[in-house]
């Protein structure tokens, strides 16, 4: 029996749910500009920053669980700086984001943890040299983690000269929950 013919569709009919754009990997510079240990003190601040957030129910509440966690991502970051291509291939863009596809992330979780790493990187005193680089990766990279879709549109990019305004009331929440209650 002949097949129905197919109905012809453009790709106008198509609609693109989200573009990833391409995350630049940090350069051993950021690595060398700062060492291991300051690479996870920004990533633990930075988790402890949004522990206290609106989003903070994304993160295990167990502090033994949360500290793995933790420590998974300061290795992954670190790693990563390194320009370790071991990373590349086993924890890639594809494993990034099936490990978000389980949490619910939209635009505004998104925008709660850029405005905590900013408010990091002033609080830890990351070094301006290797903040841009750094920034940059994970800015791109951070659009990978939303998992629901809020927003009509891509979601917004933020280059670090225009971040810290943009993100002001994420910075800022997130800055009164580094405060001791």
């Amino acid at each position: 029996m002949p097949r129905p013919p197919a109905a012809e569709s453009s790709h106008e009919d198509f609609e693109v749910d989200l573009v990833f754009p391409p995350p630049p990997a940090p350069s051993p510079a950021v690595f060398t500009a700062v060492g291991d240990e300051p690479l996870r003190a920004l990533v633990r601040y930075h988790h402890e920053l949004l522990r206290r957030s609106s989003i903070g129910d994304l993160f295990p509440r167990d502090p033994k669980r949360f500290a793995a966690v933790v420590e998974r991502i300061a290795t992954f970051i670190v790693e990563t700086s390194k320009g370790s291509p071991e990373i590349a291939l086993t924890h890639g863009l594809t494993w990034f984001r099936s490990r978000h596809l389980p949490l619910t992330i939209d635009e505004t979780a998104r925008n709660v943890w850029l405005g905590a790493l900013l408010a990091t990187f002033e609080e830890v005193e990351y070094p301006d040299a290797a903040r841009v680089e750094l920034w940059n990766w994970v800015e791109a990279l951070s659009i990978r983690a939303i998992t629901r879709r809020t927003m009509v549109g891509q979601p917004r990019r933020y280059p670090l000269a225009e971040a810290p305004e943009a993100l002001r009331p994420f910075v800022d929440s997130a800055r009164r929950n580094a405060r001791p209650n």
